[in-house]
């Protein structure tokens, strides 16, 4: 389990650049091919449901994740998300091209210790290859996080006369399946310079503890989080996708969760391994069916697809209704034929009706076509 052993940091932790090749992306599972799984990043949004499962689900995160931290934490005493102050420091999201690779959430939790002792998380999930220029990317990131909240809190407690708070740093690698538990930045001249290292979890070194993993989701949710974010790894096309996925909610029911677990952790599930419009009925279906099986009602992508259709019926509806006060206007009124044929029209044809209506000199020039 990472970070198990708690181990400080090595004198000897190789730095970012040097643990490039540890951090390469993870090797293919049993049905997935090699692009699949060294793609830089799921083509889904991929930072949004990162978010949000760690808002739902942060203190069985850091469990997972970062056992020594989780256990100096007081968590009788609720986290709180510091999203306005993250942005606020200003820490660019990184060069032109490289698209949105990451989650960040800085987080003020309480310190087992005392009461005035304060912990600022900062979490960051990066996917993508695990070169060294990425590497390095991710340091100098997380070095820029670490000097601007500790420039901003030591003036603050100092005003207040507190201490200023300890602060762990941690990156989540998403498609790293290996590596140290540690990485570095450094910059130095003729002797001097800085140095700061940090905690980082490999996640794809799970896709070879599967078992492991499963047995840990029985009682911590986010490892359901993780499964679900490895599989859409595995499985990068939405034609591979509709198996994994009803596979995955059928572990999630048979682990006896209550509806205030169950019902995040599927909008989580198809969140990340989203599916073509095409196979949503298959898998509306296929948990229908494991509902009746288990007597139960969580499905979220139902309430999603009604939703979907009575948004699609309002648009639909405003659109007959421009497309009448269009006619109206340039051809006077209507009757109750026409208005019906409009009002019964589907969002093909009132969309040509619309451009007809452009050109038409004709009320029957409207309808051509």
């Amino acid at each position: 389990m990472p970070d198990r052993n708690d181990a400080p940091p090595a004198a000897a932790s190789p730095t970012a650049a040097s643990a490039a090749a540890a951090v390469a992306p993870a090797a293919p599972a049993a049905g997935a091919t090699d692009a699949a799984v060294a793609a830089a990043a799921p083509a889904d949004d991929h930072d949004s449901p990162w978010k949000e499962a760690l808002e739902l689900f942060f203190r069985q995160a850091i469990e997972l994740l970062a056992h020594s931290l989780y256990k100096v934490i007081d968590w009788s005493v609720a986290p709180q998300f510091l999203d306005k102050e993250l942005q606020a420091l200003g820490v660019p999201d990184g060069p032109p091209g490289h698209g949105r690779l990451h989650a960040d959430k800085l987080v003020r939790v309480r310190h087992k210790d005392g009461a005035d002792a304060w912990i600022l998380v900062h979490v960051e999930v990066q996917g993508g290859g695990m070169g060294a220029r990425a590497l390095s990317r991710i340091a100098q990131r997380m070095y820029r996080y670490r000097t601007r909240i500790e420039h901003r809190h030591e003036g603050l407690n100092a005003r207040a006369g507190r201490a200023p708070p300890a602060l762990f740093s941690l990156a989540i690698l998403v498609a790293s399946r290996s590596g140290p538990d540690r990485l570095e930045y450094r910059r130095e001249f003729l002797g001097q310079g800085v140095y700061f290292s940090f905690h980082a979890v490999h996640l794809s070194q799970w896709l070879g503890r599967w078992s492991e993993l499963e047995s840990l989701a029985r009682t911590n949710p986010f490892a359901v989080v993780i499964m679900a974010q490895l599989q859409a790894l595995r499985y990068r096309t939405g034609a591979q996708r509709l198996e994994p996925t009803v596979s995955l909610v059928r572990l999630l029911y048979g682990y006896g969760y209550d509806r205030e677990h169950i019902q995040p952790l599927l909008r989580l599930i198809e969140w990340m391994l989203r599916l073509p419009a095409q196979q949503e009925p298959a898998y509306l279906a296929a948990v229908e069916r494991l509902e009746q099986e288990r007597k139960m009602s969580y499905v979220t992508i139902a309430e999603r697809l009604y939703t979907q259709r009575g948004v699609e019926k309002g648009r639909t509806e405003g659109q007959a209704d421009l497309l009448l006060r269009q006619i109206q206007r340039r051809f006077g009124a209507v009757d109750a034929a026409v208005e019906q044929r409009i009002r019964t029209a589907g969002a093909d044809d009132l969309e040509a009706w619309s451009l007809n209506i452009l050109d038409a000199t004709t009320l029957e020039n409207v309808f051509r076509g």
